[in-house]
């Protein structure tokens, strides 16, 4: 069930007009606990037990710990939570993977072995849910976070419907004490042009520039430099319209029922180095694997080594995290490397504090950057290491030709291509100078939103795809 589909708005009212019918703060959450297993199990009703049972698990096991005072029990409860969740996650997520390259690797030694990679379907938001439920009970057991006696509060926080699948990543601490107070329904002027951001992302951008993406990404070889340039910036926009476009419209629509989602994206195109990037990116994630792997693993309590050890362990696990194929621990393994570069560049004093004076230097590093995670983009994009390898050789190395005429994939696609990347970078560039644009407009005169929201229905019209297209992090 898609955010932007009729059956979703359909979906939406009904669980309004429930939600609106029940008075009580017990009913209201019932009515959300309930709503969330229905639009969970539209996809395929069996992975609802994916959800439930660890989730019974996790309850249990963090009630437990609350209460018990000895360490070692402590450690073995943990250990169960952890295992019950990463066992599941390996299973879905990684056993094929692993399984396939098994076979390589015993392949590769003269063994003549052989068997048929089972093929798992991936439950759609498995990687979100099991990163919350690890963290809940790490918490616990850490004493950060009380055990919630509620089942339908935990419930709730696991399954909570406008976050389910995508995220953002909502930890414990911050979500379960809004369930402590009354959940008012609301609908105002900035919940609406939220969601209309978010939708207009998804719908106008993100959707619009897949076509090209995916045309310029199937056979690299076929194209100039320039083409790639052009798809690989227009993977980077579409990618960013899809994710946070999914997050502002779940934003929004946890307003609607009281409850305060974090923010999951600081215009992360303004970075001007790797640090800045990942506290830009995926905020949640990022802000994850810090506190529940960098930190533990030692974080930069130990010496150099062990510092870029720890830094180029979590982005490579960062990187894995996205999916079961090699180019995706290429990119994390390409992030670990500019922060340890980055970080080393630091230490040794060779990064001028930030001046307003120096507008130069601040252009080039955000050109640096933002020319590092174009690169790092296609590692992402394409899963093929020879289309890989051939669309990172041209985007390194320009071959010259600057002509965009006759390159086969229709003159209406680039200029519709080029004038939906100039609309994004302008808006971007506004929404970072002047702050978020929904709020700034649910501020505005009637008439001004009026003829705003006007404009974004005639863009809507003109620009709808005719194919419905899933969120990109729905494969995560």
């Amino acid at each position: 069930m898609l955010f932007h589909t009729p059956t979703f708005l359909v979906f939406l009212c009904v669980v309004v007009l429930a939600f609106g019918a029940a008075r009580a703060r017990r009913a209201r959450k019932l009515v959300l606990v309930l709503a969330s297993c229905v639009f969970y199990m539209w996809w395929s009703p069996i992975f609802i037990l994916l959800m439930v049972g660890p989730m019974i698990v996790d309850y249990n096991v963090a009630l437990a710990l609350e209460v018990s005072p000895d360490p070692r029990r402590r450690r073995l409860l943990l250990g169960l939570s952890i295992l019950v969740n990463l066992g599941l996650l390996a299973y879905f997520k990684y056993f094929a993977f692993l399984a396939e390259n098994a076979l390589l690797l015993l392949r590769g030694t003269g063994l003549g072995v052989d068997w048929q990679t089972p093929s798992i379907a991936l439950p759609i938001g498995i990687s979100f849910f099991t990163f919350e439920r690890i963290s809940y009970t790490v918490d616990v057991y850490r004493r950060r976070t009380p055990a919630t006696r509620s089942p339908i509060d935990f419930a709730l926080f696991i399954s909570f419907f406008p976050r389910l699948v995508a995220g953002p990543i909502v930890r414990a601490s911050e979500f379960l004490p809004q369930l402590r107070s009354d959940l008012p329904l609301r609908f105002d002027a900035g919940i609406f042009f939220l969601v209309l951001r978010g939708l207009m992302k998804k719908v106008v951008v993100a959707d619009n520039l897949s076509g090209v993406v995916a045309q310029v990404f199937a056979d690299p070889a076929a194209w100039p430099s320039i083409v790639i340039w052009l798809g690989a910036v227009s993977f980077a926009v579409q990618i960013y319209c899809d994710f946070s476009g999914y997050s502002d419209m779940a934003v929004g629509l946890g307003r609607i029922f009281g409850l305060e989602l974090p923010q999951n994206f600081a215009h992360p195109y303004f970075a001007r180095n790797p640090s800045d990037f990942w506290r830009r990116w995926h905020i949640t994630l990022s802000s994850w694997l810090r506190d529940y792997l960098y930190v533990p693993l030692g974080g930069n309590r130990g010496g150099v080594v062990e510092t870029y050890r720890n830094l180029m362990l979590t982005m490579l696990l960062g990187g894995l995290w996205h999916g079961a194929s090699w180019n995706f621990v290429l990119w994390g393994f390409l992030h670990g490397l500019a922060l340890c570069v980055y970080r080393a560049a630091h230490d040794l004093g060779l990064i001028a504090k930030p001046t307003a004076g120096r507008s130069i230097g601040r252009v080039l590093s955000w050109a640096a950057m933002q020319y590092w995670v174009l690169l790092c983009w296609i590692a992402f994009r394409v899963q093929d290491t020879g289309h890989m390898l051939t669309a990172m050789r041209k985007f390194l190395f320009f071959d010259g030709v600057t002509s965009l005429a006759n390159i086969g994939i229709g003159n209406l696609s680039v200029f519709s291509t080029i004038l939906i990347l100039g609309g994004f970078a302008l808006l971007h560039a506004l929404s970072a100078w002047v702050g978020d644009l929904d709020r700034r407009l649910a501020e505005a005169s009637l008439p001004v939103a009026f003829a705003v929201s006007t404009v974004a229905g005639l863009v809507f019209v003109a620009l709808w795809p005719l194919a419905e297209a899933p969120f990109i992090y729905f494969q995560f």
